[in-house]
């Protein structure tokens, strides 16, 4: 029952909060849940549960892997709300509690191995992260709200078709168990499989944001606070690559891997080359870090359709892309509450004025763009060189031309928010210890991923590329 009861203690944390009290407590009781959660999951890298819910709920290594990133993005958070409360006195009620629902979502997807169960988590975590979204009530972030629900939903329905479709694929299964499905992958319909692969892959990949489906991303991102940024950004968007990876499985059975993998190399292309024009003459931070997303998820997806020594390097950087957007959507979070914008007209010297936040943009910028010696400089050469070594030489070509206009890109602006002439009048510089701490935190596990990784973590990132073939 432990799988059931990471599921559950979140969910009545979260009617705990909803009752009459200071915001404080609110936040305080987020900390010891996400706590309490990530304990129980550091316990399963050295034992994992057996089977819940008669195989509805199973715990394999790419669970695992999203379950940790997920432990951490929730305790970044739930600290970093601390330090934030202390200068936002809107009440935090629904906010709380919709965060501790998107615990308890967020833990269903990666346990659950029932495709149809699957589709219903991530349909809630849509749910419970939009009011999150318009947390400031105005008429831009209920604006982005709206777009947020309105593509998300699409796709989300886009991917209930293709969970129809490979359910009349499986009709001799009888079930969408995956167990069930891999171990009869030669009695499904090639037909109907292929249709499935189509919607679950458009279905799911609005929910993560790849291009050309990626337009509510800057919108949702450029308006939410930093922490639902860092949320949804690390931790949603790689529920929905879970299911993706949850499909490569079923492909690689099939002797699909092919016909899905140019799908994602596809669509992978057009995520880095979107932000690399988009990047060009944006004047916002957080949305450069949106669009710097899109490009992740690209990645994301160009090492899963790669195969071989890509998916190892993808299921890499879904931790090192996790760690980049705690580092960089709180620092704009940060900006944000300081000087109630983070767009380059409004805020400039910002090292001036608050040196440490200052030092965590530069920080953001190399962390974020792939830059020695932080941890996502060796993910992403490990899916370059995939495409070398699968002699896909112009997809190399392309992949590094568009993240080096990234990096100009984004670096641009950051260096203009950095050094340029302060803003007058200037803010009061004061720093927070528990928003900076939580940002070093962050930071400096990024930078040891670079230069080590332990053998824990090797053994099961090796395990998780099994499933899928690698």
């Amino acid at each position: 029952m432990t799988l059931i009861l990471l599921i559950a203690v979140p969910l009545i944390a979260a009617l705990i909060v909803l009752l009459p009290a200071k915001n404080i407590f609110r936040v305080r009781l987020l900390c010891a849940v996400s706590l309490f959660h990530a304990s129980v999951v550091a316990s399963f890298w050295w034992r994992r549960p057996g089977p819940e819910l008669q195989g509805y709920f199973v715990l394999d290594p790419l669970g695992l892997l999203l379950l940790s990133i997920l432990d951490l993005l929730f305790l970044a958070t739930s600290f970093f709300m601390i330090g934030y409360f202390e200068r936002e006195h809107r009440n935090n009620r629904t906010f709380t509690a919709c965060i501790l629902c998107l615990l308890s979502m967020t833990t269903m997807v990666s346990v659950s191995y029932h495709l149809g169960l699957m589709w219903v988590a991530i349909e809630t975590t849509t749910l419970f992260s939009a009011p999150l979204i318009s947390f400031h009530r105005n008429w831009k972030s209920l604006e982005a709200t709206w777009k947020y629900l309105l593509v998300c939903s699409v796709g989300i329905a886009l991917a209930l078709m293709g969970t129809f479709f490979l359910a009349i694929a499986a009709h001799e299964t009888r079930t969408l168990l995956l167990p069930a499905i891999l171990n009869n992958a030669p009695l499904l319909s090639t037909s109907w499989l292929k249709l499935s692969v189509i919607f679950l892959f458009v279905g799911y990949g609005c929910k993560m944001g790849l291009a050309p489906m990626h337009s509510w991303k800057p919108e949702a991102y450029g308006q939410a606070t930093g922490m639902v940024s860092v949320l949804m950004a690390g931790g949603l968007t790689q529920c929905s690559f879970l299911a993706l990876m949850r499909v490569s499985q079923i492909c690689h059975k099939t002797g699909l891997g092919d016909f899905y993998g140019s799908i994602l190399i596809v669509a992978g292309v057009l995520s880095l080359v979107v932000p690399a024009v988009f990047l060009l003459d944006e004047k916002s931070l957080k949305r450069s870090f949106a669009f710097s997303s899109v490009e992740h998820v690209g990645l994301l997806v160009l090492g899963l359709g790669m195969g071989g020594v890509g998916v190892f390097g993808a299921l890499f950087h879904m931790i090192n892309n996790a760690l980049a957007k705690v580092v960089m959507f709180l620092t704009a979070g940060s900006l944000a509450q300081k000087y109630g914008s983070s767009r380059a007209p409004e805020v400039r010297g910002v090292i001036h004025l608050y040196p440490v936040t200052g030092i965590f943009l530069l920080v953001a910028l190399l962390a974020g763009t792939g830059m020695f010696p932080f941890a996502t400089f060796h993910s992403e050469l490990l899916i370059i060189n995939a495409s070398v070594i699968s002699e896909h030489y112009v997809l190399a070509g392309i992949i590094i031309v568009c993240l080096a206009v990234i990096f100009m890109g984004i670096s641009r602006l950051v260096l203009d928010l950095v050094y340029g002439k302060p803003v007058e009048p200037a803010p009061a510089p004061r720093e927070n210890l528990f928003m900076n701490i939580t940002i070093a935190a962050a930071a400096a596990l990024l930078v040891g991923l670079g230069l080590w990784m332990p053998a824990p973590l090797s053994g099961l990132l090796h395990e998780a590329a099994a499933l899928i073939g690698a």
